[in-house]
């Protein structure tokens, strides 16, 4: 197995509008499919986007720096 080392993304500012809420990321981590108050809220919506197999996350209420 290949020995591969994950880049850090910083998704602050991709998710500061969803403060609090659960979120689902396309799988190339680039835009939000999906967002609720709970898991299901957010993969329904991204499922409903075509979006398969969604990264989900749930974001902090308060933002600083958050690396995926």
């Amino acid at each position: 197995m290949d020995n591969i080392k994950p880049i850090p993304t910083d998704l602050a500012k991709l998710l500061k509008p969803y403060a609090g809420k659960w979120i689902t990321l396309s799988r190339d981590e680039s835009r939000v499919v999906g967002h609720g108050s709970t898991i299901d809220e957010a993969i329904d919506q991204a499922h409903k986007k075509g979006e398969r197999h969604p990264i989900l996350i749930k974001s902090p209420d308060s933002h600083t720096t958050l690396l995926l």
